[in-house]
């Protein structure tokens, strides 16, 4: 990355313990991406602080949350983040500091750094001043991830300090940028992956975050309602590394075990070095031609030949959804059929 641009991280928390945040996992993957991370740390009773003051590079600022905020839209989200923010541009605004924005249950992928890295590079040079991710929302387990209308497709976690960008509503996005970045990189998001009990508390404090007391229950049952019918896919690409003892406490699969053979259809050479080498298979023979009737492909009028009912979707169902890559749907293709890359 060259020398004038500096990442620095940012985030909020409280009780990160009580609700079963992987708080320690984000701030591993914030760390080691950034020169250093600030961190709005509420008031909390549950030992949290404790378990951060190993991090050298974080920096906490203690908060405390005005009740008054809570049932008002989610704005004490946007308002601890933007604390963290603006203490940040404080002491790093010059040109060429960006800030990586991260909620605590949110991680980056180590794969990504370098990608990430020349992407705001990028976006430094044309001129951007925010950069959006694509995002992969895990749930209930860390073997799916949710497509439905519901879930937002991607948003902006980058932005450049010396700007005017500030964090709003219920901290989901970031409002007076000029110009955005479209990055392809995915935050791993696993707000909805926790032992459930606390899954649900989880989600009980955020509704009274965001929702008036006097709209509480029913807005509560749409959400369930909507959760109900969350639509899937299969997920069994790479998780960041800091995620492997969280996954091995669920019992989800962090790696698939090898299967013997696979074979692929795949006329247009969508399948390039990097994915072939990621495709978990002893023997991998890919067909241009004549392939075998048990291959996988994502050719249709192939499907339809050898009585195959799956077809990926060519993005997430919410209209503000950007395609897909045919890569990326030909992952989807191999994690439909248990092949992990």
């Amino acid at each position: 990355m060259p020398t004038n641009i500096k990442l620095y991280g940012f985030s909020l928390l409280r009780n990160g313990n009580k609700y079963d945040y992987p708080y320690k996992e984000c701030f591993s993957a914030l760390t080691e991406l950034c020169q250093e991370t600030y961190l709005a740390l509420g008031d909390s009773e549950d030992g949290t602080k404790d378990e951060i003051k190993n991090f050298e590079s974080l920096k906490i600022i203690p908060t405390v949350w005005d009740p008054s905020l809570m049932g008002d839209g989610g704005k004490i989200l946007s308002q601890q983040t933007n604390v963290a923010l603006d203490t940040l541009r404080k002491d790093h605004q010059e040109e060429g500091d960006w800030g990586i924005y991260l909620q605590t249950d949110e991680l980056l992928h180590e794969k990504d750094f370098e990608k990430i890295k020349l992407d705001i590079q990028k976006a430094e040079e044309s001129g951007c001043d925010a950069m959006r991710f694509r995002y992969y929302h895990f749930w209930l387990n860390h073997n799916q991830i949710a497509i439905s209308k519901r879930w937002y497709p991607q948003e902006i976690r980058a932005i450049k300090l010396k700007s005017n960008i500030q964090s709003h509503g219920d901290a989901q996005g970031f409002k007076n940028f000029e110009k955005v970045y479209e990055s392809d990189v995915h935050i791993f998001h696993y707000g909805h992956v926790r032992d459930e009990e606390k899954r649900e508390a989880k989600q009980e404090l955020l509704m009274k975050m965001i929702r008036p007391q006097e709209k509480f229950k029913k807005y509560k049952k749409r959400e369930e309602k909507d959760f109900h019918n969350t639509e899937t896919l299969p997920y069994y690409g790479p998780h960041p590394k800091w995620m492997k003892e969280r996954l091995d406490r669920f019992k989800d699969f962090f790696r698939m075990e090898n299967k013997n053979y696979v074979k692929i259809y795949d006329p247009r050479g969508i399948i390039d070095d990097d994915l072939r080498s990621r495709i978990a298979a002893d023997h991998t023979e890919i067909f241009e031609k004549a392939p075998p009737k048990d291959s996988l492909s994502l050719e249709s009028t192939f499907w339809h030949r050898i009585g195959l009912k799956k077809q990926i979707p060519f993005g997430m169902r919410s209209s503000l959804a950007r395609p897909w890559s045919e890569k990326q749907r030909m992952e989807f293709l191999l994690w439909c059929h248990g092949i992990s890359t």
